[in-house]
């Protein structure tokens, strides 16, 4: 029943003009106006909803298709290494190869050992001094004041050597355990370290280990660096040479990845398929049960989805996706024969790369539905972007609409409630009038009789 106020006696003078009347007046105000609006309000909402899992899919798309219209990742590559001498890794779009390598000698820096001092604490020099350490073609002067200790000996060459060479402490045993022991930050022949003293040798250095190259033999070929990381030597490739041995090879073979790119279009023709189903759910009609789907009709969404399925059809210079084991159905199905791309990949990988990512002149499936997607999704003038700030705007709209009908329908019942009002005040004068006279008619005919 409707709400209005104080005017809780209504239908108590006449009997007819009730909040029934006015609830059933309003009913059908509200079936005609209201109901409609309410209606689209709800189908925009499923829209957006729809739209918003609609907008993820084709992300999910865009995100699988990334890495198959860039023609690096098509080089992807695998290496194994048959030897425990060195450990190797390879960047996608190395050339396919195979290597031998032989290490006769690790690189090492140079470390040289102080003579024994009592403790940590033990003074190195009784008067001021200095001492240069010389690496790398770098001359590094220590002044070194009387009263200097063991222990602030080995701060002073860390904080004035630029890093090139690190002292440390060791307890070695025995009497006069603590020696200074210091290395060369970097490994490699140049890497030398010599001392010189203003006054005595403070510290009679020992050379423990000699600075030295690495040398191995790549391909027959003898080879040297100063480093046991090499990443100069083939290009997208980086050996790390672990132990030195001459008379074992260890075998190096680079091959393309053929696995990881084939698991790559497993994960796009999921994608696809997940994308394509919900489009097609979206936009298809039932004619023998009369259903449609919450986006049948809408231009957006029907042009997304021949947009993409017209870009994944299509035939390249080098041929098309069922030439290397992708096919899709009548129903717009896709599906993979993996072993056919893989053997696609092992056979012609160039092809398989045309089709995919092509060039800048002639454009892959891949490079091609990567960039229609990203029209589609990414920034504020991509078309689902726009679509969806239609809908909001739609949907605002209606909703203020509503607002004010329901607005009008307030004031106009409270009008109508008012007037009812009046005129049951009006009929129950006439009834209290009426029953008056009444009256005074029945008194009269019963004096007469």
């Amino acid at each position: 029943m409707a709400e209005f106020g104080a005017l809780s006696s209504l239908g108590v003078g006449s009997g007819v003009l009730t909040y029934d009347v006015i609830d059933k007046l309003r009913e059908a105000d509200e079936k005609s106006i209201i109901e409609p609006l309410d209606n689209r309000i709800d189908l925009l909402k499923q829209q957006e909803e729809e739209l918003d899992t609609i907008v993820t899919k084709t992300a999910s798309l865009k995100s699988s298709v990334l890495d198959l219209s860039d023609s690096v990742f098509l080089a992807k590559r695998t290496v194994d290494v048959l030897g425990d001498g060195i450990e190797a890794s390879v960047l996608d779009g190395a050339a396919v190869q195979e290597m031998d390598i032989t290490v006769n000698q690790l690189a090492k820096a140079q470390i040289d050992q102080s003579k024994g001092f009592a403790d940590k604490t033990s003074i190195v020099s009784d008067t001021d001094t200095s001492m240069t350490i010389s690496v790398g073609g770098n001359d590094y002067t220590i002044d070194i004041a009387a009263g200097t200790t063991l222990e602030e000996m080995m701060d002073l060459i860390n904080d004035k050597t630029d890093g090139k060479v690190k002292a440390s402490i060791l307890n070695t045993g025995g009497a006069d355990p603590y020696s200074l022991i210091v290395k060369s930050s970097d490994t490699g022949a140049d890497q030398s370290i010599s001392y010189s003293y203003a006054g005595t040798d403070l510290l009679n250095m020992t050379n423990v280990q000699a600075a030295q190259d690495a040398e191995f033999v790549y391909n027959g070929v003898s080879i040297s660096r100063s480093t046991n990381t090499v990443d100069d030597l083939v290009a997208g490739v980086t050996l790390t040479l672990k132990k030195a041995d001459p008379a074992a090879t260890n075998h190096v073979s680079i091959k393309q990845d053929n696995e990881a790119i084939a698991d790559a279009v497993e994960s796009f023709v999921n994608a696809y398929n997940d994308f394509f189903g919900e489009l097609t759910a979206a936009t298809q009609y039932d004619a023998e049960n009369g259903t449609s789907g919450i986006f049948q009709g809408e231009s957006t969404i029907n042009a997304l989805k021949y947009g993409v399925s017209s870009i994944v059809s299509d035939i390249t210079p080098a041929g098309g996706l069922p030439d290397i084991g992708i096919s899709i159905d009548r129903y717009g199905i896709m599906s993979l024969d993996r072993d056919a791309l893989v053997s696609s990949l092992e056979n012609d990988s160039q092809k398989v790369s045309d089709i995919f990512a092509g060039s800048e002149e002639s454009p892959g499936i891949f490079t091609q539905l990567n960039d229609y997607l990203k029209d589609q999704t990414i920034g504020t003038d991509a078309t689902l972007n726009r679509f969806d700030e239609l809908l909001q705007s739609q949907l605002s709209n209606l909703e203020d609409n509503r607002a004010s009908k329901i607005e009008f329908l307030d004031s106009k019942y409270q009008i109508m409630a008012q007037r009812f009002a009046a005129y049951d005040a009006m009929i129950q004068q006439l009834n209290a009038s009426f029953s008056s006279l009444q009256s005074i008619i029945d008194a009269e005919s019963s004096a007469t009789n």
